[in-house]
């Protein structure tokens, strides 16, 4: 990949609070239309999901489990 494409794409993956691998998928999809966009956001979904699994499986209380889920969301909202 020419090195300008890689900074370009760097920036805005940063800006969008998204993995470099992530902010390509999200431009391919763009470009392919909307049939690629759904498998990405699924993709998205998806990866959201296990996030929360995981913060529920390090926090042995449920409430607390919560709080991590509401942080780590909150979180990404304000990335983006």
């Amino acid at each position: 990949m020419p090195a300008g494409v890689h900074r370009l794409l760097a920036a805005s993956a940063k800006r969008n609070a998204r993995s470099l691998n992530q902010e390509v998928l999200w431009a391919l999809a763009k470009y392919l239309g909307e049939d690629a966009q759904k498998h990405v956001e699924q993709g998205e979904v998806h990866r959201r999901e296990v996030m929360h699994n995981v913060l529920r499986a390090l926090a042995s209380d449920p409430e607390a489990a919560a709080k991590m889920i509401a942080g780590f969301d909150k979180g990404m909202e304000d990335k983006r």
